[in-house]
């Protein structure tokens, strides 16, 4: 009976060594809340985000403008480290665009110096604990943002 136990023990300890192994090496999944401004124009919504712990400079994404509680538009984003800077790109669609209309695309940096961030799934994951502002732009119209968790 001991032995059957000890055995269990063991197998179970396996069993969630291999899990925890094969955790590590999936993909990370974060989600959030953002803000953004455009002149005197504030805009919030929702984003997430796809990390590869094996590319931590690389990450991609969905974003939402929420306006109380309907969706006006919703896109994807991806980001890559450039040395020093983080930018990325995004597109969207308004949630009431008729199939086959084009995006609105544009893209965006991070405002990221001084800091003990070095990758972009640092800079995630550093939104648990303070914003992370940047700017943004499409066209001639540009303005700021933050990212919150």
């Amino acid at each position: 009976m001991k032995a059957c136990m000890t055995l269990r023990l063991v197998l179970l300890l396996t069993i969630s060594f291999a899990a925890v192994e094969a955790a590590s090496q999936s993909t990370l999944q974060l989600r959030g809340s953002w803000r953004a401004t455009a002149g005197a124009q504030v805009f919030q919504g929702t984003w997430t985000a796809t990390l590869n712990p094996n590319a931590p400079n690389l990450a991609q994404g969905s974003w939402t403008v929420i306006e109380g509680n309907r969706v006006l538009l919703q896109g994807t984003w991806a980001a890559e480290k450039q040395r020093a800077v983080w930018r990325g790109s995004w597109s969207a669609l308004m949630a009431s665009a008729p199939a086959g209309s084009p995006p609105i695309t544009g893209t965006w940096q991070a405002n990221i110096k001084g800091s003990s961030i070095h990758t972009l799934t640092e800079m995630l994951q550093r939104t648990a604990q303070a914003q992370i502002d940047g700017t943004w732009r499409r066209g001639q119209m540009s303005g700021s943002w933050s990212l919150v968790r």
